[in-house]
C-alpha cells in the first residue's frame, strides 16, 4: 500500500487514515470515485424533474419522438425540421440540462431558421430516456440517433454536431469514430482527470491531499466515465470548432485552451470570448452560424 507519515487529526474524519495513522490513498481514490457517483446520481435527479414549457417561437414545430437502442434502451428526441431541411444538427447537451432548458430552446430556434433540422436528446437515464448514464451508453444513445437520419435520408456530409460543457465529450468522442461534417464544442474540458484536478483545487480539503491529488497519474484517477477530448480530437478529420469565455467559473478556459493547441491539426479553429457565461448564449450560437455557414 502507498503511505505517507501524517498527523493532521482534522482528515481523520476523511478515513483517508489507516488504522497506524499513515495515509491511506487507496480511500482517497475511493472518495474520487463516489463524489463521480453523487455527481452522476444528483444530476440525473434534476433532469428527471427538470421538462420546460416550450418556448413560443418552438410550439408547433416538434416532434417528439422516442427511438430505441442496439441495446434496447428507449431514447425519448425531440425532432425538430418544420422546413423539411436535408441538413440537420445532433444536439449534445450538458451534463446539468435537460433538452427542454429554455436557452437550449433559443439555441434550436436559431438553427432552424438558419436552415437545419436539430434533434435534441436526453442520454440514458436522463429526463424521459431509460437505463442508466454511462460513457460507453452516451455514445450508443447517439449513434442511434445517427442511424435514425441516416434512414431519414440525411447524408453524413450533411450531419454536425454540436456538444455544449459534459456534451463536448460525448460529440467529440462520435466524431472521432463517424463521418461527420462538423463538430463544434461550446465550453468544453480536455479531459475527465483534468477535471478532477480543478475540482479539487477549489474544493474543502487539506492543502497536501490537493496536491497529491494534483499530482497523481491519470490512469491512476478512478472514474467511470474517462472522458477524454484530447485524444478524440486527435482521430477527428473533419473541422472542428471550439468556442469558450474567458471567465468560466465551471470549466477552466486553460482546459480549452489545450485542446485549441494540439499539435499536428490544422482542422481546429478557436475562438475564446469574454465573460463569464458558461451556458449557452446567443454570442456563442451567433459564432457557431457564422462556422457553419463556412463548412457545409
Amino acid at each position: 500500500m502507498y503511505t505517507v507519515d501524517c498527523s493532521i487529526k482534522e482528515v481523520d474524519k476523511l478515513n483517508i487514515f489507516n488504522s497506524n495513522k499513515r495515509f491511506n490513498l487507496p480511500a482517497i481514490l475511493h472518495s474520487i470515485k463516489s463524489y463521480e457517483q453523487n455527481f452522476y446520481a444528483a444530476n440525473e435527479k434534476y433532469t428527471k424533474l427538470a421538462e420546460f414549457p416550450l418556448i413560443e417561437g418552438l410550439k408547433g414545430k416538434i416532434e417528439s419522438k422516442t427511438i430505441t437502442t442496439r441495446d434496447k434502451i428507449r431514447i425519448d428526441i425531440l425532432d425538430i425540421n418544420p422546413f423539411h431541411c436535408k441538413k440537420y444538427i445532433i444536439f449534445c447537451e450538458g451534463i446539468s440540462s435537460e433538452k427542454t432548458n429554455p436557452l437550449q430552446q433559443k439555441a434550436y430556434l436559431k438553427l432552424i431558421y438558419a436552415g437545419w433540422g436539430v434533434i435534441a436528446f436526453d442520454y440514458r437515464g436522463r429526463g424521459k430516456s431509460s437505463g442508466q448514464f454511462s460513457q460507453d451508453g452516451a455514445r450508443t444513445d447517439i449513434a442511434a440517433i445517427y442511424k435514425y437520419l441516416l434512414n431519414k435520408g440525411i447524408m453524413p456530409k450533411d450531419i454536425g454536431i454540436i456538444g455544449h460543457s459534459m456534451g463536448s465529450a460525448i460529440a467529440a468522442d462520435f466524431s472521432s469514430k463517424h463521418t461527420i461534417a462538423f463538430t463544434i464544442l461550446i465550453n468544453p474540458f480536455s479531459k475527465a482527470t483534468d477535471m478532477v484536478k480543478k475540482i479539487a483545487q477549489k474544493a474543502s480539503m487539506p492543502d497536501f491531499i490537493r496536491r497529491i491529488i494534483q499530482q497523481l497519474p491519470a490512469f491512476l484517477i478512478p472514474l467511470q466515465n474517462k472522458f477524454d477530448n484530447e485524444r478524440a480530437i486527435k482521430k477527428i478529420h473533419a473541422p472542428v470548432y471550439i468556442i469558450h469565455t474567458k471567465d468560466d467559473g465551471i470549466i477552466p478556459v486553460e482546459l480549452a485552451r489545450k485542446l485549441s493547441n494540439i499539435k499536428a491539426k490544422n482542422n481546429i479553429l478557436y475562438t475564446e470570448l469574454n465573460g463569464s457565461d458558461h451556458d449557452l448564449n446567443d454570442e456563442k450560437i451567433e459564432y457557431c452560424l457564422k462556422f457553419m455557414e463556412k463548412h457545409l
